[in-house]
C-alpha cells in the first residue's frame, strides 16, 4: 500500500513565503551595506598664499606658508599641504574658513597656525564634482606689534651687541647676494675665531602683555647651523647679566629660506621682564675636536620680532 504525504497546510505554507520574501530583503541589504551608493563631493582648490604687507611698518612680504587650515560652517575640517584639492561631503551655501599655517622652528613635525596672519572668510556655494578655486592674499592682523624690522640696509643695524666672539665676527653688510634690497647681513667664521654669540643692542618688553605669542621671522643662507633664542633681564637691573636661553635654530642651506622661530616660550618661561634676541653660531667640530671647515659664512635679511 502506498501512503501519500501529507500536504503542507496553508499556515505553514504562509510561513515559508514570508521567510523567503526576508531572505531576499535581508540580500538585498546586505548588498546595499557592503557597496552603499557614494556621494560625489564638492571640492575646493587652494593655491599657495600671498602674502600682502604695507612695508614701512611691516616689512618684507617674504614667507613660507607650507599648510592650510580649513573650517568649513565654523566647524574645524582639516590640515592640507599647499597648493591644496579639498574634497567637502557637503553641497550648497558653506562658509570656508582658511588660515596660514607654517612650520615652527621650520621643524615638519611641528605644523601651526600662524597667529600673526589674519584668517580668510570666503562664501561659496558648493556643487557636487565641481572645483572652486581660491587665490588667497592674506595680511597680518590689525594691533599686532614689530618690537623691530631689520633689513640691514645700513650698518646701524639692531645686532650691534658682541657677546662672545671677535670684532671680526660681527655681522657687516654685504650687497654680494643679497636676497631682497640693497644689503643683506653677513656673519663670517674663520679658523682662528670659529664662534661668535651676537644680540640686540636694545632689550624689549612687553612681549606677552597682549597675548602669548612671540615669533622671530627672518630670511637665511647659511654654510653653517645657527641658534636663535633670548637674553632675559629683570626690569632694572640689566647691569646684572641676563638669563640666556636658546629656543632653536636651523642647519646649514645654501638657498635662501624663510624660517619662523617660536620664542613664546623661552620668554614665559623666563619670568622675566626686558628681553634681547641672541644668535650663535659657529663652525662645527670633528669627532677629535677639530673644525671642519677653515671658513664659513652666513647671510640673514628681512628679520622680525612680532608679538601681540
Amino acid at each position: 500500500m502506498i501512503t501519500q504525504g501529507k500536504k503542507p497546510d496553508f499556515a505553514a505554507r504562509i510561513w515559508s513565503q514570508v521567510a523567503t520574501w526576508v531572505l531576499l530583503l535581508w540580500g538585498v541589504s546586505a548588498c546595499e551595506l557592503i557597496n552603499p551608493e557614494e556621494e560625489i563631493p564638492a571640492y575646493i582648490w587652494v593655491a599657495p598664499f600671498e602674502v600682502q604687507t604695507n612695508g614701512a611698518t611691516q616689512g618684507t612680504a617674504s614667507a613660507k606658508i607650507t599648510e592650510v587650515w580649513v573650517s568649513v560652517d565654523d566647524a574645524f575640517f582639516g590640515v592640507y599641504p599647499l597648493p591644496a584639492k579639498i574634497p567637502i561631503l557637503k553641497t550648497g551655501n558653506s562658509k570656508i574658513k582658511l588660515e596660514a599655517g607654517v612650520k615652527d622652528n621650520g621643524i615638519s613635525t611641528t605644523p601651526e597656525i600662524y597667529p600673526f596672519f589674519q584668517a580668510l572668510e570666503y562664501n561659496i556655494t558648493l556643487k557636487a564634482n565641481e572645483i572652486d578655486s581660491i587665490r588667497p592674499k592674506v595680511t597680518y592682523r590689525s594691533g599686532i606689534r614689530f618690537a623691530f624690522l631689520e633689513n640691514f640696509e645700513n650698518n646701524s643695524h639692531v645686532f650691534q651687541t658682541l657677546v662672545t666672539g671677535n670684532e671680526s665676527n660681527r655681522i657687516s653688510i654685504t650687497k654680494e647676494g643679497a636676497f631682497e634690497g640693497s644689503g643683506s647681513g653677513l656673519i663670517q667664521l674663520s679658523t682662528q675665531y670659529p664662534a661668535v654669540e651676537l644680540a640686540t643692542r636694545n632689550t624689549y618688553t612687553g612681549l606677552l602683555a597682549k597675548g602669548t605669542a612671540v615669533y622671530l621671522e627672518l630670511n637665511y643662507k647659511a654654510e653653517v647651523p645657527l641658534l636663535v633664542g633670548i637674553i632675559a633681564y629683570k626690569a632694572g637691573n640689566l647691569n646684572a647679566g641676563g638669563q640666556i636661553l636658546y629656543a632653536a635654530g636651523f642647519n646649514a642651506s645654501e638657498n635662501w629660506n624663510k624660517i619662523y622661530f617660536n620664542l613664546s616660550r623661552v620668554v614665559a618661561d623666563s619670568r622675566l621682564d626686558e628681553y634681547q634676541i641672541i644668535l650663535k653660531t659657529e663652525i662645527p667640530k670633528t669627532a677629535d675636536g677639530t673644525i671642519n671647515r677653515s671658513n664659513a659664512k652666513i647671510w640673514l635679511d628681512n628679520v622680525k620680532l612680532v608679538h601681540f
